[in-house]
């Protein structure tokens, strides 16, 4: 996976701006975090990227089903889960 490089965003997801332009950086983690937050229907772009992880919080006690829909919808977006695995923390509590 190459490095992909991105306008950056702060913790909520707010421009970050260095000498008066667009911070521009490594932004892998970041699109992987805006993916895993979309719900089906939020990208007018693709319509069906969005694992919908919220609405699955109270109907799905099954973890490996949880991680399918992230496997599913990163390979959408050209991204290889079992690279990111290590990186990403799956907290279902947070969700």
């Amino acid at each position: 996976m190459a490095d992909e490089k991105d306008i950056l965003l702060d913790s909520n997801d707010d421009l970050i701006f260095k000498d008066g332009d667009f911070a521009i950086g490594e932004s892998l983690m970041q699109d992987v975090g805006i993916i895993l937050r979309l719900n089906q229907g939020d990208l007018k772009s693709d319509p069906l990227l969005g694992p919908s992880l919220i609405q699955l919080e109270k109907t799905i006690e099954d973890a490996d089903e949880f991680k399918e829909r992230v496997k599913i919808h990163l390979k959408r977006d050209g991204k290889n889960y079992n690279k990111l695995k290590s990186r990403i923390n799956m907290n279902f509590k947070r969700l």
